[in-house]
């Protein structure tokens, strides 16, 4: 028989919690939660402020680039010989560049003070391509203006292509005339529009041509 003795069970104590720590532990979760709550709105909200000066900043840019843009009308006067230019966005104009298709070999003309186009620049060069065919014939001749002004103390330009209407009649005597009537804007440009215009100038070339036929 052995003499050991058994080792005597050490007594195991289990203690529940308290009504009160209970409720302790649970202020403690709601008290993280709630910080944690406030940390991701504040998050949120620097954000969403962030986004909206973001985009308050996007529109102020485009309304200013708009409000750069010039939009030119034109008048008729002189019985067609000069079309008067008037920016619809009254910018003040004080000088424009006109420049023509390469193709046709006409210089740049410019307008000081008074924004306008004469028919006396490209007339020859326009019933030249259109003899042998109808009198009275309506056209466009494709054209990059550049105008300049002032906003403030800021110079500014703004380049686009126009579409400058004509048509031609016959005269009582001998010959033809060339009238101006208005101008239509096709598109704004950047950098060197001379590619782009004759493109343009092409296709109206083209359809004026087929008109003799």
């Amino acid at each position: 028989m052995s003499d050991e003795t058994p080792p005597t069970e050490r007594p195991r104590w289990r203690r529940w919690l308290t009504l009160g720590e209970i409720l302790a532990v649970i202020g403690l979760l709601i008290s993280g939660l709630t910080l944690w709550n406030n940390v991701a709105m504040r998050h949120s909200q620097e954000d969403a402020r962030t986004d909206e000066a973001a985009r308050e900043a996007k529109a102020k840019q485009i309304a200013e680039r708009e409000q750069a843009l010039v939009s030119f009308n034109g008048t008729s006067k002189s019985g067609g010989d000069i079309l008067v230019l008037r920016d619809m966005a009254d910018h003040g104009v004080q000088s424009i560049d006109v420049r023509f298709p390469p193709s046709l070999g006409l210089p740049v003309q410019q307008a000081l003070v008074q924004p306008e186009i004469k028919a006396g620049w490209f007339e020859n060069k326009l019933l030249a391509i259109t003899d042998g065919g109808p009198d009275a014939v309506e056209g466009r001749l494709p054209v990059a203006i550049t105008a300049s002004y002032w906003d403030g103390d800021q110079h500014r330009t703004d380049k686009a292509i126009y579409d400058v209407v004509f048509t031609t009649e016959g005269r009582i005597l001998r010959g033809r005339d060339l009238k101006l009537r208005g101008v239509v804007l096709r598109q704004r440009v950047h950098g060197d529009a001379g590619k782009r215009l004759d493109t343009l100038w092409k296709a109206e070339r083209k359809r004026l041509e087929a008109l003799k036929k």
